[in-house]
């Protein structure tokens, strides 16, 4: 048995079953090692890039283990963004890049370079392997580090040479079992501090819950809403912790921060005497620069988190809760004492949210049904929200979709059915990850929503969606711009565009000639109904939908909302 092999084989013992890749000259051996893998289906890209944002999706919806491949050289550089998405938003992902080989190391062979010094800032942990012997070890080595404690990436260079040697057939009896589900374990929080939440909860009085990425992770959603519910706490998410309870809850506050925050969201956390982060990073978005709650005079936190570097790290916690999500929660609602009280003591609060989200709505309904052109953003969500059931997953790219997705587009229930890269906020995401989400969900509608900006960097994934079938429906925002950017300029710097715009291009039919159903549409009365034609053909479809741009219809972004009324007020 060679490396190759040794290695394979050591993927399939610890459950995986899918891996995004191309192919390269240094890599023959694991794609020979694969060949004879029934168990494992290879997912070939275009771009290694896009193989990484595969895995990255793959992993998010199914709470496993996403694996990508490439070649050494080029292929190590072009298959760094997803690695770096994913351990940045606590993702686990394994990264196999082949190598140049050993025997020839420091001799200029092409495309040497240092793979476990380049991959080193951007995962939990990097290793090059370089003894036949040593496969099997490193992989169960590897799957583990991804999945415990805080999850994250950890990247595999494997030599040709390595992977070519005969020696690996190293398989040892009494192996521990190495899964590669998240979490891997549940740590609970100390049942002091857990205690000493609980008596920080019951004396608050305008108590808030910001839930981030973390509670999806864990799969937590039914421990935080039969917390939240409970004791009638109102709850935010990050936008990586949309879904972390129904957004139609009546505790549900929707999506705070500067992006994606519905009108009145932020004034609950501002006011807040005490909160409760629950798996979030509290990072500049989620907080607004870190004035959501204000770092100057912050009220009472208690930060429960799985991993010690993020508790307390932006606010300074009066209870640290490390440990997993669901299990500390189970445990924090246990150390709740009559429960109904604060329920009772949250009802005028509740009642006040309550009256709060149906005037907001109002609002965006008017939008949602408004015959201009161009189209408006709100009324694409509100048609993709009237067709797609509730398990349909919405997989975006950070900009154009994500702050209208992430304030109007009301999760009926709980768990991971928007998936947004937040971590770096790379373009180019959405299309390729259509196909890690469709593998790890093929019983799932899976929508992919983008701007024209995005496409650019990711369009040549319309043919692996045209190859392989896949029954996904990709939505293309056409503004014919960087919009965020021009936003910006718009805003911040008196008008001045430059380096933004596009021509124009007729994407619906370039889609038709990659093998997917193009269509295109600039009339808001038909919209619904391609989009409806778009999702019964069973076969990969693309919609561009000629938008209203960011700089006439402002997106529900905090500070931009800020700034264009402070400018009417002039």
């Amino acid at each position: 048995m060679n490396g190759a092999q040794s290695l394979v084989r050591a993927l399939r013992d610890v459950g995986v079953d899918h891996m995004f890749g191309l192919p390269g000259d240094t890599g023959m051996a694991l794609y020979d090692a694969l060949y004879d893998e029934p168990a494992i289906t290879h997912v070939m890209t275009r771009d290694e890039r896009s193989a990484s944002f595969m895995a990255d999706v793959y992993a998010r919806v199914s709470r496993r283990l996403g694996v990508c491949e490439g070649p050494s050289g080029g292929g190590a550089t072009y298959i760094v963004p997803g690695v770096a998405e994913a351990q940045g938003s606590a993702i686990p992902l394994l990264c196999l890049t082949s190598d140049t080989p050993v025997n020839e190391e420091h001799r200029g062979v092409l495309t040497e370079l240092d793979q476990v010094g380049l991959f080193h800032p951007i995962t939990k942990w990097s290793e090059r392997v370089n003894r036949a012997s040593g496969m099997e070890d490193a992989v169960h080595r590897a799957v583990r580090l991804a999945t415990s404690d805080r999850p994250g990436a950890v990247h595999l260079s494997l030599p040709s040479d390595v992977l070519e040697d005969d020696g690996g057939d190293n398989r040892r009896s009494g192996r521990a079992a190495t899964v590669s589900t998240v979490p891997s374990s549940r740590p609970r929080a100390d049942a002091g501090e857990v205690l000493r939440a609980a008596d920080l909860i019951a004396n608050a009085e305008r108590a808030v819950i910001v839930a981030g990425g973390g509670v999806l992770t864990s799969g937590a959603w039914d421990q935080l809403t039969a917390f939240a519910e409970a004791t009638g706490i109102p709850v935010g998410t990050s936008i990586n912790g949309k879904g972390a309870i129904a957004e139609t809850s009546d505790c549900s506050l929707g999506v705070v921060g500067n992006n994606g925050a519905r009108s009145y969201a932020n004034a609950w956390v501002a006011d807040a005497d005490l909160v409760l982060f629950i798996g979030t990073r509290t990072d500049s978005t989620t907080t607004v620069a870190w004035t959501l709650p204000a770092r100057d005079d912050p009220p009472a936190s208690i930060h429960l988190d799985v991993s010690a570097k993020e508790i307390g790290n932006n606010y300074p916690s009066s209870a640290i809760l490390q440990g997993d999500s669901a299990a500390t929660l189970q445990d924090l609602m246990a150390a709740i004492d009559r429960p109904g009280r604060l329920r009772a003591r949250n009802a005028e609060r509740l009642a006040r949210l309550s009256s709060e989200k149906s005037a907001y709505f109002k609002g965006v309904a008017r939008d949602a049904v408004s015959d201009s052109q161009p189209i408006k953003p709100q009324r694409l969500i509100a048609e993709l929200r009237d067709l797609l059931d509730d398990d349909a997953v919405i997989v975006a790219d950070p900009g154009t979709p994500t702050p209208y997705l992430s304030a109007q587009y009301v999760l009926r229930r709980p768990g991971r059915t928007t998936v947004i890269p937040r971590a770096y906020g790379a373009l180019g995401y959405a299309i390729p990850g259509v196909v890690g989400a469709h593998f790890a969900a093929p019983e799932r509608r899976v929508i992919g929503m983008l701007g024209d900006g995005s496409y650019g960097m990711s369009v040549g994934e319309l043919e692996t969606i045209s190859r392989l079938n896949l029954p996904v429906v990709i939505v293309q925002c056409d503004n014919g711009t960087y919009g965020w950017i021009k936003e910006l300029q718009h805003l911040y710097h008196d008008r001045r565009y430059y380096s933004v715009d596009f021509n124009r291009i007729d994407y619906a039919t370039i889609a038709k000639g990659f093998g997917l159903a193009g269509f295109h549409v600039e009339d808001p009365a038909e919209l619904k109904g391609v989009l409806r034609e778009a999702l019964a053909l069973g076969r990969p479809a693309f919609v561009n939908v000629v938008t209203e741009a960011q700089m006439t219809e402002t997106p529900p972004v905090a500070t931009w909302e800020r700034t264009v009324a402070a400018g009417a007020a002039r």
